[in-house]
């Protein structure tokens, strides 16, 4: 949406496994808008873990730009835990904190709660992280025990259904969009009530973060 807003938007890869961004980005290369940059970022070092000196230049280069998100991924947002929980006594908590920096959890329900689930309880463990946490709750794959995400989570921000059927035509042609590599001109391509559909539910969704983040 950093089109629709007319924003420039930094979007950083750090995800070393899936490195599903740069996929992305590879699919809509043709299509991609002039107000979003991406770059892939290597932060591990050969041990496998996240290299201090490089993360050090990570940081700095991310607090000379205004709107950066990075994608640190499943196995990459493990090191990230890591690395927090060792330089906490050398201040990281209040270097975040400092450099605005925020850390989105994405806890996605069904077959994937119990490794989200995991991987949050970890993280809480890390002394003074819940400063720079925001817990978000992916919908898509159902609930858990009877509940939404949402509730089981107590998330801050909830990424809801598309749609409730998921065999309706809606739904169907959202999927095939995000299957696609969706971007903000193909959106603007699509009849009227098609369009208003898929760019209020976007919008419910950014306006969340953007609450999020102002509080």
């Amino acid at each position: 949406m950093a089109e629709a807003y007319q924003v420039k938007t930094h979007i950083l890869d750090a995800d070393n496994a899936s490195a599903s961004a740069t996929k992305y980005f590879q699919g809509i290369i043709d299509r991609k808008s002039e107000y979003v940059l991406y770059k892939s970022e290597n932060l591990v070092g050969p041990d496998r873990r996240i290299d201090r000196t490089k993360f050090d230049t990570f940081l700095e280069t991310i607090s000379q730009l205004d709107n950066v998100v990075v994608d640190f991924g499943a196995a990459s947002s493990e090191q990230l835990c890591y690395y927090l929980q060792e330089e906490y006594s050398n201040g990281i908590i209040e270097i975040f904190e400092e450099l605005e920096i925020q850390l989105y959890v994405i806890i996605a329900g069904g077959g994937m709660i119990k490794e989200s689930i995991d991987f949050f309880l970890k993280l809480k463990k890390l002394k003074g992280v819940e400063k720079i946490v925001t817990i978000v709750a992916n919908e898509k794959e159902g609930g858990v025990n009877g509940k939404s995400v949402a509730e089981y989570t107590k998330a801050d921000i909830q990424i809801p259904l598309f749609h409730e059927d998921s065999n309706s035509a809606a739904y169907l042609e959202w999927k095939e969009m995000m299957n696609n590599g969706m971007v903000y001109s193909d959106i603007q391509k699509l009849p009227l009530i098609r369009r208003k559909r898929i760019t209020s539910y976007l919008d419910s969704i950014f306006q969340q973060f953007k609450k999020a983040s102002n509080d």
